[in-house]
């Protein structure tokens, strides 16, 4: 897999970032483009991408949940 050098193309990627950096910093969050490129660059440099679609996962888990009650 090639490392990208813009987000500006990926849409869903930055969402998945941004939903990431709110929940692991919360109020340290800064999820302007330059801090959402060094995020995915420390994940993609570690081998630590999964962490997003994690993330998805428990996103979509917990928003499931709320239409259940």
């Amino acid at each position: 897999m090639e490392k990208l050098t813009t987000l500006d193309y990926s849409p869903v990627l930055k969402t998945l970032l941004v939903n990431y950096i709110l929940r692991k910093y919360e109020e340290e969050s800064i999820t302007d483009d330059w801090h959402l490129y060094q995020e995915y660059s420390w994940l993609f440099d570690n081998n630590k991408l999964h962490a997003l679609f994690e993330e998805e996962a428990l996103t979509n888990e917990l928003n499931d949940g709320d239409d259940r009650e």
